[in-house]
């Protein structure tokens, strides 16, 4: 069941509840490469988070309701801050230690942080404009052991199940980063509901997603935490050691974005050397149906696809493993495209079409989303929170349709994106963003570059460059060399270059959709340069 906000007067109340009789079990299990670096119980877990809750309110200060930045590759440290800031009504905002410095000054600025939680390879002087403190993560377990314990004074269910636990900043169609404002009780929500979808139970998940994102804060710490389970992540994702990994910590189910699902196959992973796994969970990006198909055919791991986005935490639909081969085969491969199985319990999914009229099977529309997992709204942005929350629902921007079951259930697919926003290997991009950044290098190309996303058989999305030249190429060269100065996960992969102009609608907003075909036969193109394509 959905837990109610009153049943819910803090995560760890929740966790307490819920563990009694397993204290012993393992909580937190955190791996480097193949070496089990260090793990929690559940009873230990609760222990640290009371102790660190503690440390942060007496040497920082931290209070309900005050916002928290975290900069960190996965460590043992992170959940234990995110757990120990919410046991305080406080907000963590994760940062995305691979972006931008610069995008990761915006988000501590326009979040209001107070203070940053990072890695000290990762923390520097421009970080701290504005805030009280940066802390060092690494040794705050230890020093909190220093800290005499006291009581911590325990808030009004109703009020903290409604406070703000977690700021996730993700691209917009404008180029800036929004803050989505998630609730504590919408976080419970939805791990309940896809540890319920999946069949958790205390049983162990494999989390090789970094947890500044959606997927595995909410499927991998959040399923984990209301389900009485056990969280095994790692520092980064090695497929050689993958499934080394899920055996020795009897994994029973795993998340993947598609990406990931290539390096896996070719590391050899093999579901008879894995026999507690059920299933592999893939979402965050388009999942082609043939990568899916060979994946299955090579490894024999089953797996099982879903659907959401931040504005929704995490998920709103998901292929149950537990409703048979037969159907999940069916859900993924008896379509054009696989399907994102039905919406979680508590969740209501609708197509509608572009003037809010409700479609019927099989008709194309855009996916809104109704349910106690939805955000508060966007931080200090209420134009677009009232553009995305219309009369109590969601508009996700997403494109697709459903097809009734045989049980006469709506079962989801989506297939493409109404917003422009581009996903490469689950991570989100803004190709206005990247726009800028081009242009900030070579100011010549102002008004005559369009980034443009496109599907790709590794990334699930690849980006390219259409350049309006009329000259001999020059302005291609100036974008090659403006590309080589961007991060390789931002740098376009095709730079097609023609005289025709970029089409524009009459208001002169940039139709990008219209310049996608141009880079379809791309979809196989590999390496960190970007190739060259003369549009006649």
């Amino acid at each position: 069941m959905i837990a109610m906000a009153r049943d819910i007067p803090t995560l760890l109340a929740e966790r307490a509840r819920s563990l009694a009789s397993v204290t012993d079990a393992p909580a937190l299990t955190y791996y480097q490469g193949r070496t089990r670096v260090s793990g929690l119980s559940h009873a230990q877990l609760h222990a640290a988070v009371e102790r660190v809750a503690v440390y942060l309110r007496k040497r920082y200060g931290v209070r309900r309701g005050e916002r928290f930045g975290i900069l960190a590759a996965n460590a043992l440290e992170v959940p234990v801050v995110v757990l120990a800031l919410l046991r305080l009504g406080a907000t963590a905002v994760p940062l995305n230690p691979n972006a931008p410095a610069d995008d990761q000054s915006f988000i501590l600025s326009h979040a209001a942080a107070r203070g940053l939680f990072a890695a000290s390879s990762l923390a520097n002087s421009a970080l701290s404009t504005g805030m009280d403190f940066i802390c060092d993560l690494a040794p705050i377990l230890r020093d909190a052991e220093q800290v005499t314990p006291t009581e911590l004074a325990s808030y009004d269910g109703d009020a903290l199940a409604a406070d703000m636990a977690v700021l996730l900043y993700t691209s917009g169609t404008t180029g800036k980063p929004k803050g989505v404002a998630l609730s504590q009780a919408a976080v419970i929500a939805n791990g309940r509901a896809m540890a319920e979808r999946c069949g958790l139970r205390g049983e162990a998940q494999l989390a090789v997603l970094p947890l500044h994102h959606a997927h595995a804060f909410g499927f991998g710490l959040m399923t984990s935490l209301v389900s009485g389970g056990h969280l095994v992540f790692t520092a980064q994702f090695d497929p050689t050691a993958w499934e080394a990994i899920a055996r020795a910590e009897a994994v029973s189910m795993a998340s993947v974005v598609p990406v990931l699902l290539r390096p896996l196959r070719e590391a050899r992973v093999r579901k008879d050397r894995l026999p507690r796994l059920r299933a592999l969970l893939v979402s965050s990006a388009p999942l082609p149906r043939d990568t899916a198909q060979s994946f299955e055919a090579d490894t024999g791991v089953a797996l099982i696809h879903g659907w959401g986005l931040s504005e929704y935490t995490n998920f709103a639909c998901c292929v149950a493993p537990l409703e048979g081969e037969a159907e999940r085969r069916h859900a993924l491969y008896g379509h054009d495209v696989p399907s994102v199985g039905h919406a979680l319990e508590g969740t209501q999914v609708s197509v509608i079409d572009a003037l809010g009229r409700s479609l019927q099977a099989g008709q194309t529309g855009e996916l809104t989303i109704r349910g106690p997992c939805t955000m508060q709204g966007y931080l200090n942005d209420p134009p677009a929170t009232s553009a995305a929350l219309k009369d109590g629902w969601l508009h996700s921007g997403d494109e697709g349709y459903f097809q009734l079951d045989s049980n006469g259930r709506p079962q989801f697919f989506v297939t493409g994106r109404i917003k422009e926003i581009i996903i490469r290997g689950g991570d989100k991009y803004s190709p206005v963003a990247i726009e800028a950044r081009l242009i900030a290098v070579a100011p010549e190309l102002e008004g005559r570059v369009v980034v443009v996303g496109f599907p790709h058989a590794v990334y699930g999305e690849e980006v390219g460059i259409y350049v309006e030249d009329d000259s001999t190429g020059a302005l291609a060269a100036v974008a090659l060399m403006a590309a080589r100065a961007m991060p390789e996960s931002l740098r376009p992969k095709v730079i097609a270059y023609s005289g025709s102009p970029i089409p524009r609608t009459h208001t002169g907003k940039v139709q990008r959709r219209i310049l996608q075909p141009i880079f379809l036969p791309y979809q196989h193109v590999r390496g960190t340069d970007p190739c060259l394509s003369q549009v006649p």
